[in-house]
């Protein structure tokens, strides 16, 4: 597919004022070869005057909408592609609060759920696995509580956490809410995030026993290092400035489970941070929206997406 994205926020406004250049954009990311009915496979049509598409052979009516995360949206496009820009070319991102006053929204839950919507959309299921040299460690998030701390502390929420080493330069980045710090948490999240024969630098957590069955495994001890902050630098600068993220973008609050959302968000944001254009990240949500399923509001607040 031909890359098709406003380069700026001036272009952007000058490009989608209207309902239909939307409408337009929509269909090309959906249907880029034309259209195909998403029922019998055809692909003439006739066009109604409501913009639907009626296919010629099985009569289907079909909107450019209907089967994505836009289905059945009560506001215009324009208001959605407004938030969808804000969304993917923050670098920071933008919370609910924030996008409910930008857009003029009537309520914090409508901008809440629409960015739950946009979140979903930031991880494709064809992206590459990590490879190469790889840091792995994991870290906590959660409110201050008494009791426990480091990785005994049960009361905040533990994440895996992976990132190339190229060099000097940080490459891409995996991220995954787990249940505990064990092995059998932490040797899947690296077999499904990571290259088998990778070599991965850990801490001498007992957790990565066994990662040598499959990669190539290096300890790094802290106790045996003269230089403290030379140990898995890449991996702790990430986790540091996640926590910054959390603690800046909302107010270090959230609910456990919708966390695996916003790490997926940081981590769309990460794997391209240096793209010369912003618009390319709007592009590519854009791209996973129309091929996303329809969204409840009701499974979004359970987080069972």
């Amino acid at each position: 597919m031909n890359e098709d994205f406003p380069k700026n926020e001036v272009e952007f406004d000058r490009r989608f004022r209207h309902e239909q250049a939307c409408l337009d954009y929509l269909f090309q990311l959906r249907w880029p070869e034309g259209f195909i009915c998403p029922d019998c496979g055809h692909g003439e049509y006739w066009k109604s005057a409501r913009a639907l598409y009626l296919c010629r052979k099985c009569q289907k009516q079909i909107s450019v909408t209907s089967g994505t995360i836009f289905h059945g949206a009560k506001k215009p496009l324009t208001v959605w592609f407004k938030a969808l820009w804000w969304f993917s070319t923050r670098k920071s991102g933008v919370n609910a609060t924030t996008l409910q006053e930008l857009l003029g929204l009537g309520s914090y839950r409508t901008a809440w759920c629409w960015l739950q919507k946009l979140r979903t959309c930031t991880i494709f299921p064809d992206r590459k696995p990590l490879s190469g040299e790889v840091e792995a460690d994991e870290f906590y998030l959660g409110g201050k509580s008494s009791g426990k701390r480091g990785r005994g502390a049960d009361h905040k929420c533990k994440v895996a956490v992976a990132v190339e080493r190229q060099g000097r330069k940080l490459g891409r980045l995996r991220m995954q809410v787990i249940d505990d710090c064990s092995s059998a948490q932490l040797l899947p999240f690296a077999k499904g995030n990571i290259v088998d024969g990778s070599r991965i630098s850990t801490d001498g957590w007992k957790g990565y026993n066994g990662l040598e069955k499959d990669f190539v495994h290096h300890r790094v001890l802290s106790a045996q290092s003269e230089n403290k902050e030379s140990v898995l630098p890449g991996v702790h600068l990430v986790i540091s400035l996640v926590k910054r993220v959390i603690l800046g973008t909302f107010q270090g609050r959230f609910d456990s489970k919708y966390l695996q959302r916003y790490l997926d968000e940081y981590v769309f944001r990460f794997n391209r941070r240096t793209s010369k254009s912003p618009g390319k990240r709007f592009w590519r949500i854009m791209q996973q929206a129309v091929c996303s399923p329809p969204l409840t509001n009701q499974a979004l607040r359970l987080g069972t997406t």
